[in-house]
């Protein structure tokens, strides 16, 4: 089998790698980490000529040398026994002071500060924010044990029932930044498993872990899924789910990694058909939308507004329904937009069955 050449630089130097497609991932991934004089644990992305992230893989396209990729190490391997200071080898406090005292030496002596020094500051406040950031990228493995599970208290009877505006921001800026970070292979297949343990993960990297499943199983491609619409719909999603003991967004996060790890484990891609196990992942996702806490049973003995809008008749299932449609109305959240019509009703009432089915007479949940 050919070979074939990669034309890319690092650090602004020009590099080239070549290798053929049958290539073990880890290899070509070696590649690159070594032209990058980068670590084993350090974080890597490569983007191609259109500034998009492209996957280092043995299936990278070949380019030629106007056009090349450009690689970045994104994020290094810190231990926590090790000051930042004694990793860097110096002090970036110390170098803005030095910095600093440079300026006001200029002033003093009347003169005008020269363009280089401010092209210093820019450069230590981007490398500064930068390693701050770095605290953002823990989940991809970095800084996560994925050989035992801990358990830890995850909610409190003082909290607010709905979340605040100002708590969804935060995530959705922080899910945002860590969105296009390429996740490690270990991680991937991780999440694959039945032994998940989702307790060390925070709600943004959860959420960004529910937009890889869809990115996996390759339903943004087969599916015309654009990434901006599944973030926005996923983002909404977090958003109704309310924070209560049980049906939260953990547990929404937790029975949709299982349909996930369940459709990779017996293959159901191929038994059953992409449409369907779409349907069933995305049905996990919303099953329990604005769950208020309390079951049908209650629903119905208090003559909740659901209850009265539903007739008793499964008020918590019909109401999760309505709330995923809800979203999907809206053409930002659309992640079935560019499907066709037939398709799209074939979605809805997958949908509907998958939480109704069988427990229409349901009052207990």
């Amino acid at each position: 089998m050919a070979t074939k050449v990669i034309y890319f630089t690092v650090r602004e130097s020009e590099e080239r790698a070549e290798f053929r497609d049958d290539f073990p991932a880890d290899d070509v991934k070696d590649i690159f980490r070594a032209a990058a004089e980068a670590g084993p644990h350090d974080i890597l992305k490569l983007y191609n000529c259109r500034g998009n992230i492209v996957n280092i893989s043995p299936k990278l396209e070949p380019n030629t040398p106007d056009q090349p990729y450009k690689l970045e190490v994104v994020a290094a391997h810190c231990t926590g026994n090790i000051t930042l200071t004694a990793q860097l080898g110096f002090d970036v406090g110390d170098l803005e002071s030095r910095i600093q005292s440079l300026e006001k030496k200029i002033m003093l002596e009347g003169g005008e500060t020269p363009s280089v020094v401010f092209d210093m500051r820019n450069k230590v406040e981007q490398f500064r924010e930068k390693l701050e950031n770095v605290e953002h990228l823990s989940w991809l493995g970095l800084f996560k044990d994925i050989s035992s599970t801990s358990l830890h208290p995850f909610w409190s009877r003082k909290s607010s029932h709905r979340k605040s505006e100002e708590h969804n921001k935060r995530l959705f800026d922080k899910f945002l930044k860590i969105s296009n970070v390429q996740i490690t292979e270990e991680v991937k297949l991780y999440l694959r498993k039945p032994t998940f343990d989702n307790w060390q993960w925070e709600d943004a990297e959860m959420v960004v872990l529910l937009q890889q499943m869809f990115i996996d199983l390759d339903f943004t491609s087969k599916f015309n899924i654009e990434l901006p619409v599944l973030q926005n719909f996923l983002y909404e999603v977090y958003k109704n789910y309310n924070h209560i003991p049980f049906h939260n967004f953990r547990h929404c996060f937790c029975v949709s990694q299982m349909m996930y790890g369940l459709s990779w484990l017996v293959n159901l891609s191929e038994t059953m058909g992409d449409l369907d196990v779409m349907i069933m992942l995305t049905s996990a996702i919303c099953h329990d939308l604005d769950h208020p806490g309390y079951n049908n049973a209650y629903q119905v003995n208090a003559r909740t507004e659901l209850a009265l809008r539903y007739n008793d008749i499964s008020p918590l299932e019909n109401h999760h329904c309505a709330v995923a449609f809800e979203i999907l109305a809206r053409k930002h959240c659309n992640i079935f937009g560019n499907v066709p019509p037939e398709t799209f009703k074939k979605i809805r009432e997958g949908m509907i069955r998958s939480d109704l089915n069988d427990i229409c007479m349901y009052t207990s949940t």
